[in-house]
């Protein structure tokens, strides 16, 4: 199980890695946080296989709404 639950989060971190989000480049952070808030929307993230071992990473509504506004606002901001 920790391989699998290994694997998940080194993918992850390919796709998006805040430890260095710095090193992004503008237009890399823009569409990193387009798909950030498109994925939250569609119910895609966190994946149903993530939270199924960790309960407590699913999102409510509300938690949703909150990750969705902030990734568009901060994308508003760049």
């Amino acid at each position: 199980m920790s391989w699998w639950i290994k694997d998940h989060v080194e993918e992850a971190a390919e796709h998006l890695n805040f430890s260095v989000w710095g090193d992004y480049s503008l237009k890399q952070q823009d569409h990193k946080l387009e798909e950030l808030y498109e994925e939250v929307e569609e119910g895609e993230m966190p994946l149903p296989s993530y939270t199924w071992v960790h309960a407590d990473a699913r999102l409510t509504s509300e938690q949703r709404e909150q990750l969705i506004n902030w990734a568009k606002d901060l994308r508003e901001n760049l």
